[in-house]
């Protein structure tokens, strides 16, 4: 959800928004859990936003998706975008296990990347460092949940928030002059 809504906001506000790979929930066992508490907030940004979600039934570690995803954006990058909706998908509407390689794989079956290299790079972890630099680097810009914006490379956002305040924000980004690099 949030990617297409950073799509969005980058298109209407010309803003550069940056995307960096960064767990869900990091602290969910591979096997996942059971959910205990509602997604309304979320659904209702979702349903505001026209976007499809489905408040899971089970929550899933996202280090393997984040994996296939950056093996995708290096082997592929015109199908990275493609590839991040479908996993989207596979995530928010579908509830499939998005920790199973066999899955990531199949979300995969389109784009330019060897099937069993993408399935080595997810069984092996293979990019976990890369995906823990990222979180490392989105660390160093305050960043400590996911969805968080970086705004024009200069404002942090936290959260999932509505557009009204998303386009509040944008407003007062503008009024404030962009700092000398020196």
């Amino acid at each position: 959800m949030a990617r297409a809504r950073a799509v969005r906001l980058a298109e209407r506000h010309r803003l550069d928004i940056t995307w960096l790979a960064y767990e869900i929930h990091p602290e969910v066992p591979a096997e996942g859990i059971e959910v205990r508490s509602g997604f309304d907030r979320v659904a209702s940004l979702a349903e505001a936003e026209g976007i499809a979600f489905v408040a899971p039934q089970r929550l899933r570690n996202s280090a393997k998706a984040h994996q296939a995803a950056l093996a995708v954006e290096h082997a592929d990058p015109d199908a990275a975008e493609r590839y991040h909706d479908r996993l989207y998908g596979a995530y928010w509407e579908e509830e499939l296990d998005v920790s199973d390689p066999e899955v990531l794989v199949g979300l995969a079956s389109d784009v330019a990347i060897d099937p069993d290299v993408l399935r080595r790079a997810v069984v092996h972890d293979e990019l976990l460092p890369a995906l823990r630099a990222s979180m490392a680097r989105a660390h160093e810009w305050g960043i400590s949940a996911t969805p968080s914006w970086l705004f024009d490379g200069r404002l942090v956002v936290p959260g999932a928030q509505d557009a009204e305040f998303m386009a509040d924000v944008i407003r007062r980004l503008r009024e404030r002059p962009v700092p000398d690099a020196h």
